[in-house]
This record gives structure tokens, sequence and C-alpha cells, in this order.
């Protein structure tokens, strides 16, 4: 059948589809995005190729979702070939699938397709294209191919539905399909899954910023009681933007700020195992939203190339600490596990007191062992670092370990601490590990 007469015989069948539904009762349809050829879908009448899917596992599928291969990329060497997934030769096949398809439809709403069919199947002969996907995003294809032909979505409120028939539209640049999926996200309410991978929606959709954030709304919204038991597992699967979205939006209370300081530094280590890639991501992007931190990368400054960390608190700083008040450094790690140092005023009966303490984070997966710490501070006049404080511990014991120096002995004006307005300290960590 010439292209001519094939156009002629479906515009035909669509006028007669259009002429029995006027006479139907009226019903509430959903709304088509340009024109409908839904009676052409999987018929042979009106077809001119054959599409045969190939549904592999999603694990062997995995880089399908990552990576868009260009069509000419995509076509194996007799042409016929059209694989959307980043899978390897060989991998197993679970099911194919066999559907009639017009390359002049899916053409027309794809251009995916159109460089497909316009490059490497102009032969009357190939008449058959194969296509690979996950079976993941098996269901979300045969939507976006049914979307092609008809102009609509099948009607659906779920989230995660409509995002995987959003991604796939986006792998084969079906735009109208991606604009009506995001309008249609954007209305229905948001769940914890669908928020964090609206997170996650590539740039390439032109609706991506408002999804992210409508999905930053809702997880700042859910989760505005940061360190409530109920969540403490949802929490630890919420990607990075998520938690910057929780903590900048959210006025968490003072009293937690503490048990905040904790939680972020219990999310990064889940999420970060390389330790400088962890310290970079609590640095730059999560500890300048807690209060309680908010500025203590300034106060509390680290250099930390090996288990020999050296500390600079400002003198102003340290002032701010009268009558209760308390710093708490960033993290910093030695074999395998987390410490922080904090600092602080403390008030008794008779006196008050500069007190420094090093914490050691839980880490039931880390080296166990015995643990030597030593506090050294910089004095006058030899500029070299004096042991204030030397202790060993167990890996095994949660508790902190520091010293304290009378207040008045470190304010003095002839103190021998502060160099130029600053106090330099320095720890030494060693963990020998169990035998």
């Amino acid at each position: 059948m010439t292209q001519g007469k094939w156009r002629r015989v479906v515009w035909k069948h669509r006028d007669k589809a259009i002429d029995d539904a006027s006479a139907r009762p009226p019903e509430v349809e959903e709304p088509v995005v340009g024109e409908s050829f839904e009676f052409a879908f999987n018929n042979e009448a009106f077809s001119d190729r054959v599409l045969k899917v190939e549904v592999v596992g999603s694990e062997d599928a995995a880089g399908s979702h990552r990576r868009k291969r260009r069509p000419e990329e995509d076509k194996s060497n007799d042409g016929e070939g059209i694989n959307s997934s980043s899978t390897v030769t060989g991998t197993p096949i679970l099911r194919v699938n066999t559907i009639h398809i017009s390359s002049e439809i899916l053409a027309a709403r794809s251009p995916f397709f159109f460089k497909v069919f316009s490059n490497g199947m102009k032969e009357s002969d190939q008449r058959q294209a194969t296509l690979t996907i996950g079976d993941s995003e098996e269901k979300a294809f045969m939507e976006l191919l049914i979307f092609m032909y008809s102009g609509k979505l099948t009607p659906t409120t779920e989230p995660t539905l409509l995002l995987d028939i959003l991604m796939i539209a986006d792998k084969f640049e079906v735009i109208s399909c991606m604009k009506l999926c995001s309008q249609r996200l954007l209305d229905l309410p948001m769940t914890p899954e669908s928020a964090v991978r609206c997170l996650n929606v590539p740039c390439s959709i032109s609706m991506a910023a408002a999804l992210k954030e409508a999905a930053k709304q809702f997880l700042a919204e859910r989760y505005k009681e940061l360190l409530s038991t109920n969540f403490q597992d949802e929490l630890m699967r919420v990607p990075l933007a998520g938690i910057q979205a929780i903590l900048s939006r959210n006025r968490l209370g003072a009293a937690s700020e503490e048990s905040i300081y904790d939680f972020v530094l219990r999310w990064a280590r889940s999420r970060y195992p390389n330790s400088e890639v962890r310290d970079k991501i609590l640095s730059s992007r999560l500890l300048p939203l807690v209060p309680w931190v908010l500025g203590m990368t300034d106060d509390i400054q680290i250099d930390h190339p090996s288990c020999i960390i050296n500390f600079t608190i400002k003198r102003e700083k340290c002032c701010r600490l009268v009558p209760s008040g308390l710093m708490r450094s960033p993290s910093f790690h030695c074999a395998g596990r987390d410490f922080f140092l904090s600092a602080c005023c403390v008030t008794t009966d008779q006196s008050q007191f500069f007190s420094l303490a090093i914490k050691m984070l839980e880490d039931k997966g880390a080296v166990r062992g015995k643990i030597d710490y030593e506090i050294g501070a910089k004095t006058r006049p030899s500029l070299k670092f004096v042991t204030k404080y030397r202790c060993t511990t167990s890996t095994d014991s949660m508790g902190q370990d520091g010293c304290c120096v009378p207040w008045s002995e470190l304010m003095a004006d002839d103190n021998p601490y502060f160099i130029y307005d600053k106090l330099h300290l320095q720890i030494h960590v060693k963990i020998t590990p169990l035998p």
C-alpha cells in the first residue's frame, strides 16, 4: 500500500470513529494531545513495521536509565536493531513482545524513532525493528506506545507509574508525553518514594525544576520533625538534595541541635563511605545548614592529613562560650572511624573551666581495638605543642575523653595559649586493632 493510499484509509477510519463516538452519550475522557490514531495501535492493517521488544532483567539493563544512546549507535549491522538499553551482547532475554507499528505515527511523535526510521530502515524488506528494554521499563514503554497513538495517558493516580512513563518518554524524546506526565505529577499528592525520584529527574525534562521544587517542599513538610523515630529508616534513603531541603526549610529547635548534628553525621556515613567525599559534602553542603553548627567551620578550623589533627579556635569564639556555650567541630576520621572535638565552658559552684572533649561516633562495622588519645596545645614562647592530656581507652567505649583548663588561666593576660588571638590544638589518635 502506498503512503498516500495508507493516509486516506487512516483518515477515513479516524473520521468514522469520531462519528461513532459523537453518537454515544458524553463521557468524561482524558484530554488528547494532538491527533488520535488509537484505532491503529497494534493493527496490522494500518502498520508498516513490526517492532520486537526484547525484555531483559533490570539489573542487566542497569545503564538504560542513565544513558540515552543515539539511534545511529543503536542499529545493528543490518540496520534493524534499536537498542535503547546499555545492555551487553548476550544478556539473557526474559520475553519478547511483538507489536505492529506505524513508522509515520511513531516518527511524528518521537525524534528518536524519526531518526531510526529515516536513517536505517528505508528498504522495503527491512520491516522488523528490535528494541531492548529492562523489565522495569516494560509497562511504562507500553504506556508510552499507546500515548504516541492515542495522544492520552491511561488514567492513574499512582505517581511512581507516571515517573516511569516520564523517564521512558525522556529516553525516546516524546516531549508531549513528558509535559503531560510532569503536569499530572504536580497535580497529584506526592509520596516519599515519588519525591525522592523527582529530585533525580534529569534537567532535559522541561518541568524538572518545578518537580524538584515540589519534591523539596513535600520532604521539608513531611520530615519537619526530623528526629522522630518513625522516620529514621526513611530518612536514610533520602538523597542529598532532600536532606538539604529539610535542613534549610525547617526551623529546627535549639534543644535538638546536637541530635540533628549527630543525625547528619550518621546520614553522611551511610551515604558516602569514602571519607574524603563525605568530608567535602559535610563541610560544604550540610553542616552550614545545621543551626548549632552554623559558622562553626570557621570557629574550629581543622587540618588532618593523617591521624594527627590540628585545630584552631579564635579567642573571640572562646569568649562566647561563657557561661554555658558549646562548639563542636566537623568530624575527622582515623582507621575507619569518625571522631569530633567539642569545646565548652563548664560552670561549677566554685569556678569555671574550659573543657575539651573527643567523642567517637558509633560504627559497628569499623575497626575494633585500643585507642590512644593525646591532646596538645601550642604555647609561648617556644611555639611548640605541649601535651595537656593523654589517655588510653577502647573502641567499645562510647564515652568522651578530654581535659579541662581553669577559665581564669586560659584567659589571663599572660596566658601562654593564645597566639595572635588563636588557640592552636593538636590531637593524636592511634587505634591498635585487636589481635
